[in-house]
Protein backbone atom coordinates (compact mmCIF):
# COMPACT_ATOMS: atom_id res chain seq x y z
CA UNK A 1 0.00 0.00 0.00
CA UNK A 2 2.70 2.50 0.66
CA UNK A 3 4.49 2.03 -2.90
CA UNK A 4 0.95 2.85 -4.04
CA UNK A 5 0.72 6.07 -2.16
CA UNK A 6 4.25 6.89 -3.16
CA UNK A 7 3.42 6.34 -6.81
CA UNK A 8 0.03 8.64 -6.83
CA UNK A 9 1.65 11.28 -5.07
CA UNK A 10 5.05 11.56 -7.55
CA UNK A 11 2.38 11.83 -10.78
CA UNK A 12 0.77 14.72 -8.81
CA UNK A 13 4.26 16.07 -8.54
CA UNK A 14 5.00 15.39 -12.66
CA UNK A 15 1.60 16.69 -13.78
CA UNK A 16 2.00 19.88 -11.73
CA UNK A 17 5.57 20.08 -12.79
CA UNK A 18 4.07 19.66 -16.90
CA UNK A 19 1.56 22.27 -16.14
CA UNK A 20 -1.28 19.69 -15.86
CA UNK A 21 -2.60 21.43 -13.32
CA UNK A 22 -3.27 25.34 -12.63
CA UNK A 23 -0.79 27.66 -11.11
CA UNK A 24 -1.79 30.26 -8.97
CA UNK A 25 -1.16 33.40 -10.89
CA UNK A 26 1.92 35.59 -10.08
CA UNK A 27 3.64 38.72 -11.73
CA UNK A 28 6.58 38.51 -10.52
CA UNK A 29 9.19 35.89 -9.09
CA UNK A 30 7.25 32.84 -10.73
CA UNK A 31 10.38 30.84 -10.88
CA UNK A 32 10.33 31.33 -6.89
CA UNK A 33 6.54 30.93 -6.75
CA UNK A 34 6.80 27.14 -8.62
CA UNK A 35 9.94 26.28 -6.03
CA UNK A 36 7.90 27.17 -3.34
CA UNK A 37 4.92 25.26 -4.53
CA UNK A 38 6.77 22.46 -4.75
CA UNK A 39 8.10 22.66 -1.80
CA UNK A 40 4.57 22.50 -0.35
CA UNK A 41 3.82 18.99 -2.76
CA UNK A 42 6.17 17.68 -1.35
CA UNK A 43 6.16 17.87 2.38
CA UNK A 44 2.26 17.09 1.55
CA UNK A 45 3.64 14.01 0.00
CA UNK A 46 5.76 13.38 2.67
CA UNK A 47 2.72 13.64 5.57
CA UNK A 48 0.51 11.45 3.48
CA UNK A 49 2.90 8.68 3.11
CA UNK A 50 3.42 9.16 6.94
CA UNK A 51 -0.02 8.89 7.72
CA UNK A 52 -0.18 5.89 5.25
CA UNK A 53 2.25 4.16 7.00
CA UNK A 54 1.26 4.79 10.50
CA UNK A 55 -2.82 3.13 9.39
CA UNK A 56 -0.83 0.42 7.41
CA UNK A 57 1.23 -0.99 10.49
CA UNK A 58 -1.81 -0.78 12.54
CA UNK A 59 -3.77 -2.86 10.41
CA UNK A 60 -1.04 -5.42 10.21
CA UNK A 61 -0.48 -5.49 13.93
CA UNK A 62 -4.07 -5.54 14.35
CA UNK A 63 -3.89 -8.52 12.37
CA UNK A 64 -1.05 -10.37 13.71
CA UNK A 65 -2.50 -9.62 17.42
CA UNK A 66 -5.63 -11.83 16.21
CA UNK A 67 -3.24 -14.63 14.81
CA UNK A 68 -1.87 -14.07 18.27
CA UNK A 69 -5.04 -14.82 19.88
CA UNK A 70 -6.60 -17.56 17.80
CA UNK A 71 -3.18 -19.35 18.04
CA UNK A 72 -3.47 -19.36 21.68
CA UNK A 73 -6.30 -20.53 21.90
CA UNK A 74 -5.28 -23.65 19.64
CA UNK A 75 -2.55 -24.15 22.29
CA UNK A 76 -4.78 -24.02 25.32
CA UNK A 77 -7.28 -26.09 23.36
CA UNK A 78 -4.08 -28.64 22.97
CA UNK A 79 -3.54 -27.93 26.21
CA UNK A 80 -6.47 -29.37 27.79
CA UNK A 81 -6.74 -32.14 25.34
CA UNK A 82 -3.65 -33.39 26.98
CA UNK A 83 -5.03 -33.21 30.44
CA UNK A 84 -7.93 -34.95 29.32
CA UNK A 85 -9.99 -31.87 29.74
CA UNK A 86 -11.67 -31.17 26.32
CA UNK A 87 -15.44 -30.41 26.62
CA UNK A 88 -17.75 -32.64 25.06
CA UNK A 89 -21.13 -32.13 23.85
CA UNK A 90 -23.25 -29.86 25.34
CA UNK A 91 -20.44 -28.82 27.86
CA UNK A 92 -20.45 -24.70 26.30
CA UNK A 93 -24.10 -24.47 27.81
CA UNK A 94 -22.12 -22.26 29.96
CA UNK A 95 -18.56 -20.84 30.19
CA UNK A 96 -16.00 -23.96 29.66
CA UNK A 97 -12.96 -24.60 31.07
CA UNK A 98 -11.22 -23.37 27.85
CA UNK A 99 -13.90 -20.66 27.19
CA UNK A 100 -11.70 -17.41 27.38
CA UNK A 101 -8.55 -17.25 25.21
CA UNK A 102 -7.82 -13.60 26.07
CA UNK A 103 -7.35 -14.44 29.73
CA UNK A 104 -3.79 -16.64 29.48
CA UNK A 105 -4.10 -17.59 33.16
CA UNK A 106 -7.82 -19.08 33.30
CA UNK A 107 -6.64 -22.41 32.57
CA UNK A 108 -3.06 -23.36 32.27
CA UNK A 109 -2.21 -27.14 33.20
CA UNK A 110 1.36 -26.53 32.91
CA UNK A 111 1.72 -23.99 35.65
CA UNK A 112 1.34 -25.80 38.49
CA UNK A 113 1.73 -29.29 37.65
CA UNK A 114 4.15 -31.46 39.07
CA UNK A 115 4.80 -29.18 42.73
CA UNK A 116 4.80 -31.16 45.81
CA UNK A 117 5.97 -29.53 49.55
CA UNK A 118 9.66 -29.82 50.94
CA UNK A 119 10.08 -33.07 52.40
CA UNK A 120 13.09 -33.67 54.58
CA UNK A 121 15.44 -36.56 53.59
CA UNK A 122 15.44 -37.76 57.26
CA UNK A 123 13.30 -38.02 60.01
CA UNK A 124 14.42 -35.90 62.83
CA UNK A 125 11.72 -37.88 65.20
CA UNK A 126 9.66 -40.98 64.84
CA UNK A 127 6.63 -41.20 62.77
CA UNK A 128 4.75 -42.15 65.89
CA UNK A 129 5.57 -38.91 67.59
CA UNK A 130 3.79 -37.14 64.26
CA UNK A 131 -0.01 -38.64 65.51
CA UNK A 132 0.45 -36.29 69.18
CA UNK A 133 -1.25 -33.47 68.44
CA UNK A 134 0.93 -31.07 69.56
CA UNK A 135 4.50 -32.25 68.62
CA UNK A 136 7.30 -30.10 67.80
CA UNK A 137 8.78 -32.53 64.91
CA UNK A 138 9.07 -30.39 61.83
CA UNK A 139 9.57 -33.70 59.63
CA UNK A 140 5.81 -35.01 60.01
CA UNK A 141 4.87 -33.34 56.84
CA UNK A 142 1.95 -31.36 58.52
CA UNK A 143 3.88 -27.95 59.03
CA UNK A 144 2.84 -24.99 57.07
CA UNK A 145 6.62 -23.55 56.38
CA UNK A 146 6.76 -26.40 53.64
CA UNK A 147 3.97 -25.23 51.73
CA UNK A 148 6.27 -21.99 50.94
CA UNK A 149 4.83 -18.74 49.60
CA UNK A 150 1.37 -19.37 48.54
CA UNK A 151 1.27 -18.05 44.82
CA UNK A 152 -1.73 -15.66 43.95
CA UNK A 153 -4.16 -17.08 40.94
CA UNK A 154 -5.95 -15.00 38.17
CA UNK A 155 -9.30 -14.06 39.27
CA UNK A 156 -10.99 -16.30 37.00
CA UNK A 157 -8.65 -18.99 37.60
CA UNK A 158 -10.35 -22.63 36.99
CA UNK A 159 -8.15 -25.25 38.61
CA UNK A 160 -5.92 -27.94 36.27
CA UNK A 161 -8.37 -30.48 37.91
CA UNK A 162 -6.03 -33.53 36.58
CA UNK A 163 -2.73 -32.87 38.14
CA UNK A 164 -2.67 -35.11 40.79
CA UNK A 165 -4.05 -38.04 38.53
CA UNK A 166 -1.44 -37.51 35.86
CA UNK A 167 1.13 -36.76 38.46
CA UNK A 168 0.36 -40.30 39.62
CA UNK A 169 0.40 -42.36 36.21
CA UNK A 170 3.81 -40.32 35.87
CA UNK A 171 4.89 -41.63 38.96
CA UNK A 172 7.51 -38.53 39.38
CA UNK A 173 7.01 -34.80 40.43
CA UNK A 174 7.91 -31.79 37.91
CA UNK A 175 12.06 -32.37 39.90
CA UNK A 176 11.68 -36.16 39.20
CA UNK A 177 11.27 -36.82 42.43
CA UNK A 178 8.93 -39.86 43.17
CA UNK A 179 5.34 -39.46 43.81
CA UNK A 180 3.54 -39.45 45.41
CA UNK A 181 6.20 -39.17 47.88
CA UNK A 182 7.71 -42.45 49.71
CA UNK A 183 6.47 -43.67 53.40
CA UNK A 184 8.72 -44.92 55.85
CA UNK A 185 8.42 -48.74 56.82
CA UNK A 186 7.75 -47.46 60.19
CA UNK A 187 4.43 -46.86 59.06
CA UNK A 188 3.54 -50.37 58.80
CA UNK A 189 4.09 -51.11 61.97
CA UNK A 190 1.06 -51.61 64.51
CA UNK A 191 0.63 -47.59 65.72
CA UNK A 192 -2.88 -45.99 67.66
CA UNK A 193 -4.22 -43.28 66.97
CA UNK A 194 -1.64 -41.37 69.28
CA UNK A 195 1.35 -43.39 68.21
CA UNK A 196 0.90 -46.21 70.95
CA UNK A 197 1.39 -49.78 69.83
CA UNK A 198 -2.54 -50.64 69.72
CA UNK A 199 -3.50 -50.31 66.32
CA UNK A 200 -7.03 -51.00 66.09
CA UNK A 201 -7.54 -49.50 62.62
CA UNK A 202 -4.76 -52.24 61.32
CA UNK A 203 -6.56 -54.77 63.37
CA UNK A 204 -9.96 -53.85 61.87
CA UNK A 205 -8.77 -53.99 58.17
CA UNK A 206 -6.92 -56.88 58.72
CA UNK A 207 -10.07 -58.75 60.25
CA UNK A 208 -12.58 -57.52 57.65
CA UNK A 209 -10.17 -58.45 54.68
CA UNK A 210 -10.57 -54.79 53.18
CA UNK A 211 -8.21 -54.81 50.08
CA UNK A 212 -7.11 -51.25 47.99
CA UNK A 213 -7.37 -52.62 44.31
CA UNK A 214 -3.98 -50.52 42.72
CA UNK A 215 -4.59 -47.54 41.56
CA UNK A 216 -2.91 -47.28 38.74
CA UNK A 217 -4.05 -49.86 36.59
CA UNK A 218 -5.62 -51.18 33.07
CA UNK A 219 -9.10 -51.35 35.21
CA UNK A 220 -8.86 -47.53 36.54
CA UNK A 221 -8.02 -46.84 33.02
CA UNK A 222 -11.35 -48.35 31.22
CA UNK A 223 -13.23 -47.39 34.56
CA UNK A 224 -15.84 -44.72 34.74
CA UNK A 225 -14.17 -41.55 35.26
CA UNK A 226 -14.83 -39.70 38.89
CA UNK A 227 -13.83 -36.53 40.32
CA UNK A 228 -13.32 -36.17 43.89
CA UNK A 229 -13.98 -32.90 45.70
CA UNK A 230 -13.53 -32.32 49.40
CA UNK A 231 -14.70 -28.83 51.65
CA UNK A 232 -11.70 -27.62 53.98
CA UNK A 233 -10.36 -24.46 55.40
CA UNK A 234 -7.13 -23.06 54.54
CA UNK A 235 -5.83 -23.72 57.16
CA UNK A 236 -5.74 -27.53 57.01
CA UNK A 237 -3.90 -26.91 53.20
CA UNK A 238 -0.91 -28.50 55.31
CA UNK A 239 -2.11 -30.79 57.12
CA UNK A 240 -5.36 -33.06 56.02
CA UNK A 241 -5.17 -31.47 52.58
CA UNK A 242 -1.80 -32.60 51.99
CA UNK A 243 -2.00 -36.02 53.36
CA UNK A 244 -4.79 -36.59 51.07
CA UNK A 245 -2.69 -34.96 47.95
CA UNK A 246 -0.16 -37.59 48.77
CA UNK A 247 -2.09 -40.59 49.01
CA UNK A 248 -5.20 -41.53 47.37
CA UNK A 249 -6.17 -37.97 45.97
CA UNK A 250 -3.98 -39.19 42.67
CA UNK A 251 -6.09 -42.05 42.23
CA UNK A 252 -9.06 -39.99 41.65
CA UNK A 253 -9.89 -38.95 37.76
CA UNK A 254 -9.88 -35.37 39.26
CA UNK A 255 -9.06 -33.91 42.04
CA UNK A 256 -10.19 -30.42 43.92
CA UNK A 257 -9.99 -29.13 47.25
CA UNK A 258 -12.90 -26.04 47.91
CA UNK A 259 -11.72 -24.26 50.89
CA UNK A 260 -11.53 -20.40 52.13
CA UNK A 261 -8.32 -19.60 50.56
CA UNK A 262 -7.35 -21.02 47.26
CA UNK A 263 -4.06 -22.73 46.61
CA UNK A 264 -3.68 -23.67 42.78
CA UNK A 265 -0.48 -26.08 43.54
CA UNK A 266 -2.86 -28.37 45.13
CA UNK A 267 -5.33 -27.24 43.19
CA UNK A 268 -7.27 -25.77 46.18
CA UNK A 269 -10.37 -23.12 45.48
CA UNK A 270 -12.07 -20.36 47.27
CA UNK A 271 -15.20 -19.43 45.87
CA UNK A 272 -17.93 -17.42 47.02
CA UNK A 273 -21.46 -18.35 48.64
CA UNK A 274 -24.84 -17.21 50.46
CA UNK A 275 -24.50 -16.41 53.88
CA UNK A 276 -20.98 -16.93 55.82
CA UNK A 277 -17.83 -19.36 56.10
CA UNK A 278 -19.57 -21.38 59.29
CA UNK A 279 -20.46 -24.91 59.77
CA UNK A 280 -24.24 -24.25 60.45
CA UNK A 281 -24.13 -22.75 56.56
CA UNK A 282 -22.80 -25.65 54.85
CA UNK A 283 -25.45 -25.77 52.51
CA UNK A 284 -24.95 -23.20 50.43
CA UNK A 285 -21.09 -23.99 50.62
CA UNK A 286 -21.86 -27.58 48.67
CA UNK A 287 -24.73 -25.90 47.14
CA UNK A 288 -22.08 -23.20 45.64
CA UNK A 289 -19.45 -26.56 45.47
CA UNK A 290 -21.78 -28.05 42.49
CA UNK A 291 -22.72 -25.29 41.13
CA UNK A 292 -18.75 -24.50 39.98
CA UNK A 293 -18.57 -28.07 39.30
CA UNK A 294 -21.46 -28.47 36.76
CA UNK A 295 -20.26 -25.14 35.23
CA UNK A 296 -16.49 -26.36 34.59
CA UNK A 297 -16.61 -29.79 34.39
CA UNK A 298 -19.72 -31.94 34.39
CA UNK A 299 -18.61 -33.06 30.67
CA UNK A 300 -15.45 -34.37 31.29
CA UNK A 301 -16.71 -36.61 34.20
CA UNK A 302 -18.88 -39.52 34.80
CA UNK A 303 -19.37 -39.75 38.26
CA UNK A 304 -18.48 -36.52 41.35
CA UNK A 305 -17.74 -37.59 45.42
CA UNK A 306 -17.54 -35.43 47.52
CA UNK A 307 -16.66 -35.41 51.24
CA UNK A 308 -14.42 -33.59 54.01
CA UNK A 309 -11.13 -33.27 54.42
CA UNK A 310 -11.26 -35.86 57.23
CA UNK A 311 -12.05 -38.61 54.57
CA UNK A 312 -9.56 -41.56 53.60
CA UNK A 313 -11.32 -42.72 50.24
CA UNK A 314 -9.73 -45.92 48.39
CA UNK A 315 -10.46 -44.96 44.62
CA UNK A 316 -10.13 -47.51 42.88
CA UNK A 317 -12.56 -49.43 44.59
CA UNK A 318 -15.11 -46.78 44.10
CA UNK A 319 -14.53 -46.51 40.64
CA UNK A 320 -14.81 -50.79 40.69
CA UNK A 321 -18.33 -50.24 42.64
CA UNK A 322 -19.97 -47.79 40.80
CA UNK A 323 -19.01 -49.51 37.39
CA UNK A 324 -21.19 -52.25 38.13
CA UNK A 325 -24.05 -49.46 38.01
CA UNK A 326 -23.52 -49.47 34.08
CA UNK A 327 -21.97 -47.18 31.58
CA UNK A 328 -24.59 -44.87 30.95
CA UNK A 329 -24.05 -42.34 33.18
CA UNK A 330 -26.21 -40.24 32.22
CA UNK A 331 -28.31 -42.16 34.48
CA UNK A 332 -29.68 -41.14 37.78
CA UNK A 333 -27.15 -42.18 40.65
CA UNK A 334 -26.94 -41.28 44.21
CA UNK A 335 -24.85 -43.40 46.18
CA UNK A 336 -22.96 -43.44 49.58
CA UNK A 337 -24.17 -44.52 52.93
CA UNK A 338 -27.75 -44.62 53.46
CA UNK A 339 -29.05 -43.09 56.64
CA UNK A 340 -33.01 -43.16 57.62
CA UNK A 341 -33.23 -40.16 59.91
CA UNK A 342 -36.13 -38.49 62.26
CA UNK A 343 -39.52 -37.83 60.65
CA UNK A 344 -41.06 -39.19 57.61
CA UNK A 345 -39.45 -39.74 54.51
CA UNK A 346 -36.25 -38.58 56.00
CA UNK A 347 -33.72 -40.96 53.96
CA UNK A 348 -30.12 -39.62 53.03
CA UNK A 349 -26.50 -40.29 52.27
CA UNK A 350 -24.08 -39.55 55.15
CA UNK A 351 -21.87 -36.82 54.38
CA UNK A 352 -19.09 -38.11 56.50
CA UNK A 353 -18.13 -40.94 54.41
CA UNK A 354 -19.28 -38.92 50.83
CA UNK A 355 -21.65 -39.80 48.50
CA UNK A 356 -21.25 -39.28 44.96
CA UNK A 357 -23.55 -38.02 41.95
CA UNK A 358 -23.85 -39.78 38.96
CA UNK A 359 -23.61 -37.02 35.43
CA UNK A 360 -26.90 -37.19 35.01
CA UNK A 361 -28.43 -36.19 38.67
CA UNK A 362 -25.84 -33.93 38.85
CA UNK A 363 -26.67 -32.46 35.36
CA UNK A 364 -30.67 -32.25 37.03
CA UNK A 365 -29.26 -30.64 40.09
CA UNK A 366 -27.29 -28.00 38.40
CA UNK A 367 -29.68 -27.56 35.53
CA UNK A 368 -33.20 -27.46 37.30
CA UNK A 369 -32.32 -27.80 40.95
CA UNK A 370 -29.98 -24.66 42.17
CA UNK A 371 -33.05 -22.39 42.35
CA UNK A 372 -35.73 -25.20 42.27
CA UNK A 373 -38.54 -24.54 45.72
CA UNK A 374 -37.97 -27.72 46.71
CA UNK A 375 -34.00 -28.07 46.56
CA UNK A 376 -34.21 -25.06 49.57
CA UNK A 377 -31.72 -22.29 47.75
CA UNK A 378 -31.76 -20.18 50.61
CA UNK A 379 -31.95 -22.40 53.50
CA UNK A 380 -28.97 -21.96 56.25
CA UNK A 381 -28.20 -25.31 57.76
CA UNK A 382 -25.59 -27.76 58.56
CA UNK A 383 -26.93 -30.45 57.37
CA UNK A 384 -26.00 -30.38 53.99
CA UNK A 385 -26.74 -34.39 53.21
CA UNK A 386 -30.10 -34.06 54.14
CA UNK A 387 -30.20 -31.24 52.01
CA UNK A 388 -29.42 -32.54 49.18
CA UNK A 389 -31.11 -35.79 49.26
CA UNK A 390 -34.37 -34.00 49.71
CA UNK A 391 -34.06 -31.99 46.53
CA UNK A 392 -33.07 -34.94 44.49
CA UNK A 393 -36.02 -36.97 46.07
CA UNK A 394 -38.50 -34.27 45.73
CA UNK A 395 -37.90 -32.51 42.83
CA UNK A 396 -36.61 -35.12 40.05
CA UNK A 397 -37.68 -38.70 42.23
CA UNK A 398 -33.58 -39.47 42.78
CA UNK A 399 -33.72 -41.88 45.64
CA UNK A 400 -30.82 -43.74 47.34
CA UNK A 401 -29.11 -46.80 46.44
CA UNK A 402 -28.37 -49.93 48.63
CA UNK A 403 -24.59 -50.24 48.19
CA UNK A 404 -24.17 -52.90 50.70
CA UNK A 405 -22.37 -56.09 48.89
CA UNK A 406 -24.05 -59.45 48.54
CA UNK A 407 -23.82 -60.48 52.42
CA UNK A 408 -25.08 -57.51 52.94
CA UNK A 409 -21.32 -55.73 54.18
CA UNK A 410 -21.52 -51.99 54.09
CA UNK A 411 -19.12 -50.37 51.76
CA UNK A 412 -19.13 -46.35 52.80
CA UNK A 413 -18.51 -45.71 56.41
CA UNK A 414 -18.34 -43.25 58.57
CA UNK A 415 -16.48 -43.91 61.13
CA UNK A 416 -12.90 -45.07 61.32
CA UNK A 417 -12.44 -49.24 60.55
CA UNK A 418 -11.75 -49.29 64.55
CA UNK A 419 -15.08 -47.98 65.22
CA UNK A 420 -16.84 -50.45 62.60
CA UNK A 421 -15.25 -53.24 63.71
CA UNK A 422 -15.49 -52.90 67.62
CA UNK A 423 -18.95 -51.70 67.57
CA UNK A 424 -21.91 -53.43 69.60
CA UNK A 425 -25.91 -52.69 69.31
CA UNK A 426 -26.80 -49.67 71.10
CA UNK A 427 -30.88 -49.25 70.42
CA UNK A 428 -30.35 -45.85 72.42
CA UNK A 429 -28.03 -44.77 70.10
CA UNK A 430 -28.56 -42.00 67.15
CA UNK A 431 -26.67 -44.17 64.34
CA UNK A 432 -28.70 -47.85 65.44
CA UNK A 433 -31.82 -45.79 64.64
CA UNK A 434 -30.56 -44.72 61.17
CA UNK A 435 -29.72 -47.66 60.18
CA UNK A 436 -32.88 -49.72 61.89
CA UNK A 437 -34.81 -50.42 58.78
CA UNK A 438 -31.90 -52.44 57.15
CA UNK A 439 -29.66 -53.35 60.11
CA UNK A 440 -26.26 -52.80 60.81
CA UNK A 441 -23.36 -56.19 60.93
CA UNK A 442 -20.77 -56.06 63.48
CA UNK A 443 -17.01 -57.46 63.78
CA UNK A 444 -15.70 -58.89 60.76
CA UNK A 445 -18.47 -58.47 58.57
CA UNK A 446 -19.28 -54.64 59.28
CA UNK A 447 -17.38 -53.60 56.10
CA UNK A 448 -16.81 -54.84 53.04
CA UNK A 449 -13.57 -56.06 51.39
CA UNK A 450 -14.37 -53.64 48.62
CA UNK A 451 -15.15 -50.80 51.04
CA UNK A 452 -14.81 -47.44 49.42
CA UNK A 453 -14.02 -44.83 52.12
CA UNK A 454 -14.04 -44.05 55.82
CA UNK A 455 -14.21 -41.20 58.27
CA UNK A 456 -13.09 -39.25 60.89
CA UNK A 457 -9.51 -39.48 60.02
CA UNK A 458 -8.62 -36.63 61.72
CA UNK A 459 -5.12 -36.87 61.65
CA UNK A 460 -2.78 -36.84 58.64
CA UNK A 461 -0.34 -39.32 60.10
CA UNK A 462 -3.73 -41.82 60.11
CA UNK A 463 -4.68 -41.29 56.98
CA UNK A 464 -0.92 -42.20 55.71
CA UNK A 465 -0.79 -44.56 58.49
CA UNK A 466 -3.93 -46.48 56.52
CA UNK A 467 -2.81 -45.78 53.16
CA UNK A 468 0.77 -47.84 53.97
CA UNK A 469 -1.18 -50.96 55.54
CA UNK A 470 -3.62 -50.75 52.13
CA UNK A 471 -0.87 -50.33 49.69
CA UNK A 472 3.19 -51.09 50.65
CA UNK A 473 2.90 -52.98 53.68
CA UNK A 474 3.55 -57.11 52.75
CA UNK A 475 1.18 -57.57 56.03
CA UNK A 476 -0.19 -55.92 58.91
CA UNK A 477 2.58 -56.60 61.09
CA UNK A 478 5.25 -54.40 59.97
CA UNK A 479 7.56 -54.58 57.17
CA UNK A 480 7.62 -53.20 53.61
Amino acid sequence: PTSLFASHCHQNIDRMNNGRFPRPRAKKAKKASRTGIMVIAFVGCFLFLWVAALVYSHWKLGDIDAMDRSSHAVEKKVLDAAAGKVTGPGGNRKKSVAADADHTLVHDPSTWYGWQPHIAQHMECSWRTCFKKDHSCSTCRDQTSDMGEVPAPHPDWVPDVTMLRRMMVEGKDADGNPWPPQLGGELCEPIGNFGGPNDDNGKALEATGVVAEPMVSDSAAKGPKILCMVYTMAENHATNIRAIRETWGGGCDGFLAFSTASDPRIPAISIPHEGPEDYHNMWQKIRSMWSFVGEHYMENFDYFFIGGEDLYVIPQNLRSYLATLGDDYEETHFVGRRFKGYGRNNYFNSGGSGYALSRGTLRKFYDEGMEHPKCNPHRKTSMEDVMIAECLREAFGIGLTDTRDEKKRERFHPFAPASHYNMRPDPTDWYDRYNDEWGILYGKDCCAPDSVSYHYMKRPCTVRHIHSLLYHCHDYDGGQ
